[in-house]
Formats: C-alpha cells, sequence, structure tokens
C-alpha cells in the first residue's frame, strides 16, 4: 500500500473511531478486554549513596475479573557513572487482579488505573521469585482525562531494600489502555 493510500485509510478509520466513542465505553462496560502496554522509569528512595531507578515494560490484557501480562525490568544505581551499576534485572508475570478502574475512553484509548500483584522473576544478582505489586496508570491529556496521579508506574517489593518504585517525571514513560479488539480481520 502506497503512502497516499494509507493515510487515506488511516483517516478514515480514525474519524470512524472518534464519532463513536460511546461504542467503546459501552464495549468495555459490557465485560470486554482491555489491553496494555507500558515503558517506562520509576524512581525509589536513595538508600545511603545508592540511587534506585527501574527500567520497566509490559503488555497484557485485562477485564473486570481477571489480568494476564508479562513484561521485563532492569533496576539500576543512577548515582554511579554510566553504564550505570545495575542492582537487579529479569521478567515480570502478572499473578492477580488487585483494582482496575478506567475513567474513561477517548476512541479506541482510555485512561484509567491497574493495579495487579506480579511475580518478579530475577535473573541478576542470583536467581529469585519475588512477589510484588505493580500499579500502572495512563492518562489521556488530549481527551482531558486525568486519574489525579502521574502517569507510569508504582512497583513496591516487600522486603526489600528498594522502594516503592514511583513515576519520575509524566515524561519518563508511555502507558496505553486500548478498549478495541480487532474481530473482523
Amino acid at each position: 500500500m502506497d503512502r497516499r493510500a494509507f493515510l487515506h485509510k488511516a483517516g478514515l478509520g480514525s474519524l470512524a473511531v472518534a464519532s463513536l466513542p460511546a461504542l467503546t465505553t459501552a464495549a468495555w462496560a459490557d465485560g470486554g478486554q482491555t489491553t496494555f502496554h507500558f515503558v517506562a522509569l520509576s524512581q525509589a528512595p536513595a538508600v545511603g549513596s545508592v540511587v534506585p531507578r527501574t527500567n520497566m515494560s509490559g503488555t497484557g490484557q485485562v477485564n473486570p475479573s481477571r489480568v494476564v501480562g508479562q513484561g521485563s525490568f532492569n533496576i539500576f544505581d543512577n548515582a554511579s557513572p554510566v553504564p550505570r551499576t545495575l542492582l537487579a534485572f529479569g521478567t515480570w508475570k502478572a499473578k492477580r487482579l488487585l483494582t482496575f478502574d478506567l475513567i474513561g475512553a477517548y476512541g479506541a484509548l482510555a485512561a484509567g488505573v491497574l493495579g495487579l500483584e506480579v511475580h518478579l522473576v530475577r535473573e541478576f544478582p542470583s536467581p529469585a521469585v519475588l512477589p510484588a505489586t505493580l500499579q500502572i496508570i495512563c492518562n489521556l491529556g488530549a481527551a482531558g482525562l486525568s486519574t489525579g496521579q502521574p502517569e507510569g508506574f508504582t512497583l513496591s517489593i516487600p522486603d526489600s531494600p528498594f522502594g516503592p518504585f514511583v513515576p519520575l517525571h509524566p515524561e519518563m514513560g508511555i502507558t496505553i489502555f486500548t478498549v478495541l479488539v480487532e474481530q473482523r480481520d
């Protein structure tokens, strides 16, 4: 498909979706599935001379009663020289839905807060499975939809020397909830 045809189709698709915001909200209200994606940076309070930060990413699906999802993380000392000293890294997997509050939809996207229990599957410094709580926050400024919290994620790891990790700046990550699932193809 050439660029002109793509832009033409994209424009028509965007117009159609934008004209049906009630449809996307209704689909979610009926127990439809919502997808989440995020890539963000959060920071915990300093411990001595260590300034712990974590890069985290993930994707998954959630409905009012269940969540599935996974991703990866790096925890590093932001006070160390580049390349920053890694404190831990690994993957994570959703284990249980705690809360899910969508505050509104805007076309195909939505704003809200997702809280879940996760397992951090640490590879370094030594293999371990660590239970944690992850909260993902998404605001949509273009729609005037704000949770009242900064965009990003909060990560709490019980019995960890670091935490909780909280969003550093709204500009340090992207989170998004999508409420449309393509079923016509």
